[in-house]
């Protein structure tokens, strides 16, 4: 009302009202009741001693000091670590659903730390691959630029280069549209997502094979994708996380061939739809597939994350096979394979896979090879197929006893039922393998 009366303008017109932030027990915090949370504390860590005696002074009932010093020891049994303002911010961030009372605990910080901790260490990732290096950012002439020109043999964008690419268009659109709602957890979350589960759990893995093994073209391409797309998670994080982005941007930026004083004066990322490649993200879409198949076959096997096998691959048409071969090196380095042998005969690739697991991927199937002794795997299945019948007669029986179903709870027999439906899947399994090896 006085900047109105003073000045005849209405100050704002939008008001964000947030959730109330309670205690991890929903109580709602207070100093005199001694469960306060001091956002510095927080941030710079304070030892157990230091909190007790802040926590314990200036409570409205001084006789329940011994109990909030318990309460303090309980939950904070070394006292709070430093977790820093961006893993904070990012924490409140994240929680910021519209009219949603908070239940605050301070370990939802370690999360978001150890995210600006992946963050900084894909930078330094970044940088120590584009830093003096030929990153693909010279501008060309016309007559380069024509098509069969120069242009086309300096830059050879991957279809993997192009997925995230196209990831970051619509990441960048879900931000802003996350802005204009208000809705800050929405924003937290799709940076969260992109950044850790697709530029750094699988860009940065595909973009090492790339470099290693790529052409002069390749190469160029894949630290120029590697390093404006790094640049441009930093300017689009900042309002969330604005100090960790500042420092890295500083290194970042000249390398990306961006200039400027600061990341928080720098243009904001728009979306550029055009940028959408559907082809590129349908072929990543199915080299992750591939992956988490071989990643589910060592689990069936029980082989080692660190151990090397061949995979063996038939495909029902040319296209998978051409596919299969054109994502061999990646798929080696991201699966841990040692070689990926695309069969062209159904007979040949049967012999080859009658003793492992075999995972069926879109037009392909896939099994990991490694020699076994035959009759004493046999052995091996036999005995835990024989397990699992036991159970699942066990179970059966569980289920059929008129006494039990009357007196357990819903939540006990759903829980059986779900194991017996395990042990029958898993029993499927092992009957054929059983079956393969005769």
């Amino acid at each position: 009302m006085m900047t109105t009366h003073f000045t005849g303008k209405v100050p704002f017109k939008h008001v964000y009202i947030h959730g109330l932030v309670r205690d991890s027990q929903g109580k709602k915090m207070s100093k005199s009741e001694g469960n306060v949370l001091d956002p510095v504390d927080l941030i710079d860590g304070i030892a157990l001693p230091e909190l007790l005696v802040k926590r314990s002074e200036g409570l409205r009932k001084p006789e329940t000091a011994p109990a909030v010093r318990k309460n303090t020891e309980k939950e904070f049994p070394t006292g709070i670590p430093a977790f820093g303002a961006d893993a904070l911010r990012f924490t409140f961030a994240s929680l910021a659903s519209l009219g949603r009372s908070i239940n605050f605990d301070a370990k939802r910080c370690e999360g978001y730390r150890n995210f600006c901790n992946k963050l900084w260490n894909a930078s330094r990732f970044v940088l120590m691959n584009c830093e003096g290096q030929d990153c693909g950012l010279r501008e060309h002439t016309k007559e380069e630029c024509a098509v069969g020109g120069p242009a086309e043999a300096y830059l050879d964008f991957s279809l993997s280069d192009r997925w995230i690419v196209s990831l970051l268009q619509k990441v960048e659109a879900d931000v802003a549209k996350g802005f204009e709602d208000y809705r800050l957890d929405n924003v937290a979350s799709t940076l969260y997502d992109f950044v850790w589960n697709e530029f750094c759990d699988w860009y940065l893995e595909i973009a090492k094979v790339q470099i290693q093994q790529g052409t002069d073209a390749q190469k160029r391409a894949t630290r120029r994708t590697l390093i404006r797309t790094l640049e441009t998670i930093l300017r689009l994080a900042h309002p969330i996380i604005p100090f960790v982005t500042e420092e890295l941007w500083q290194k970042v930026a000249p390398v990306a061939g961006r200039a400027g004083e600061s990341v928080s004066i720098a243009v904001y990322p728009v979306s550029q739809p055009g940028r959408i490649d559907e082809l590129a993200i349908a072929y990543v879409g199915k080299l992750k597939l591939l992956v988490d198949a071989c990643r589910n076959l060592r689990g069936e096997m029980s082989v080692s994350p660190s151990t090397r096998l061949p995979l063996f691959v038939v495909a029902n048409n040319p296209e998978e096979a051409a596919f299969l071969k054109q994502s061999a090196a990646v798929l080696q380095t991201l699966a841990k394979l040692n070689e990926v042998r695309v069969f062209d005969d159904e007979a040949a690739w049967a012999a080859a896979a009658q003793a492992a697991p075999v995972a069926v991927v879109g037009e392909a199937r896939v099994c990991l090879h490694m020699e076994v002794d035959i009759e004493a795997e046999k052995i091996r299945l036999g005995k835990e197929a024989a397990r699992l019948e036991g159970e699942i007669i066990k179970t059966e029986g569980k289920l059929g006893n008129e006494a039990f179903v009357a007196r357990a709870p819903a939540a006990i027999i759903d829980l059986e039922r779900k194991r017996m439906a395990d042990y029958a899947a898993t029993l499927l399994k092992l009957q054929e393998q059983l079956a393969r090896l005769g």
